[in-house]
């Protein structure tokens, strides 16, 4: 079908064969010119914004970025793989480690001034309860410079979310429902928990495994829960029973618990995350997600490990600012969201391919346990843990 306009190309008649070539001509490098400006925006790369172009000299010749992050082949392919095509010259340098090691390992390196990392990828209670309190993290807004850190349209309730109460540390882009636990599909019908309290029965005596709950992770998101619901019919009452009468096996070793379940020695593990259950489970081992909204109790949400903040004296600081804009655009957070099994708080990212119990629902209210007043609860929590232990 041909279309002529009177606008742009004159008469509104059929052209002839030399008008046909002067306007091939002239729209070819206009062509050009739009396919490399809408593949520059679609990359985070800004148009007549020489600030931005700036940063992004200078982040090449930096030449490198060290980000801490969660274990797990699949989490390091998204956060590095799609980055690194972008932006061949610069390296990212991913160490990847449980949730609880760390603020050990970053503090200690701050403390002997060695300013390697960039970057910290992990969970709310590493960071304010880990980080925070001894300025080893940064406020971010002068890093969330790029033109996709700057869009907030594309964000649920048109703004960046943080679980600090000052809004500055520690930027959350992600969240799920809490998995209350995973199970051997071939050893517990799906319908036989309908409650935590259900966890008391005699029958799951020596038949539980948990992560560790006096660590940053799973197992100290879903105490808080527990602790901080008394009304529900849990708190300190339940967790003293669960602990004291059921034998629980508590391990710091997410993969060790999970083996432990797909192999039946223990049905029920407590604690583990969804990302590392779906690969399991993905191999054809018999392991099944339980989210919490199935309980009695309600659903709450966790931000697992879909948290950034950004290191003290960050040594490449203009990379830093990049990799921020890069993991927070459409692209970024797309390969994040389907590697980690979290939904995106970036409202045009699929979640399709999220289990639907794992999805926080439109109107619902959800207990948030990743936010501020949360997390410096957990102190407390694991204290009266450590005694209820020790009776």
């Amino acid at each position: 079908m041909e279309c002529w306009s009177t606008g742009v190309f004159g008469l509104n008649a059929p052209p002839n064969r030399n008008e046909m070539q002067r306007r091939e001509r002239f729209i070819a490098p206009v062509l050009i010119v739009l396919v490399f400006v809408s593949s520059a925006i679609a990359y985070g790369a800004s148009v007549n914004d020489p600030a931005w172009e700036k940063i992004v000299a200078v982040g090449k010749k930096e030449g490198k970025v060290v980000v801490f992050g969660p274990p797990g082949p699949d989490v390091r392919d998204a956060f590095t793989l799609g980055f690194q095509k972008r932006y061949p010259e610069i390296e990212v340098d991913f160490s990847g480690m449980p949730g609880a090691q760390v603020a050990p390992k970053l503090v200690a390196e701050l403390k002997a001034q060695q300013y390697r990392t960039d970057l910290v990828v992990a969970g709310t209670t590493t960071a304010l309860e880990g980080l925070a309190p001894v300025n080893a993290i940064v406020p971010m807004q002068s890093f969330l410079v790029g033109p996709e850190s700057r869009d907030l349209s594309k964000w649920k309730a048109g703004k960046l979310h943080f679980s600090d109460d000052a809004g500055k540390y520690n930027l959350i882009y992600g969240n799920r429902v809490q998995v209350a636990f995973v199970y051997n599909r071939d050893s517990l019908a799906p319908g036989k928990i309908k409650s935590w309290k259900d966890l008391l029965n005699p029958e799951w005596k020596g038949k539980i495994a948990m992560l560790d709950p006096r660590r940053a992770g799973g197992g100290l998101d879903i105490s808080t829960f527990w602790y901080t619901n008394e009304k529900l019919g849990l708190g300190k009452s339940f967790i003293k029973q669960l602990f004291t009468t059921q034998d629980i096996f508590a391990s710091n070793e997410e993969r060790q618990i999970v083996d432990f379940v797909a192999r039946g020695r223990y049905p029920i593990a407590i604690g583990p995350s969804g990302t590392l259950t779906f690969q399991l489970k993905a191999q054809g081992l018999p392991v099944e997600l339980f989210g919490s909204a199935g309980l009695q109790e309600g659903g709450f949400v966790t931000a697992s490990n879909g948290t950034i903040s950004v290191v003290k004296n960050t040594p490449h600081a203009n990379a830093a600012k990049l990799y921020l804009n890069y993991l927070l655009s459409n692209e970024g957070q797309v390969t994040w969201s389907k590697a980690s099994g979290l939904a995106s708080l970036r409202r045009d990212v699929p979640r399709d391919h999220i289990p639907e119990i794992l999805l926080p629902q439109e109107g619902i209210s959800y207990q948030e346990t990743y936010r501020e007043k949360y997390v410096l609860m957990r102190r407390e929590i694991v204290d009266f843990i450590n005694t209820a232990l020790q009776r």
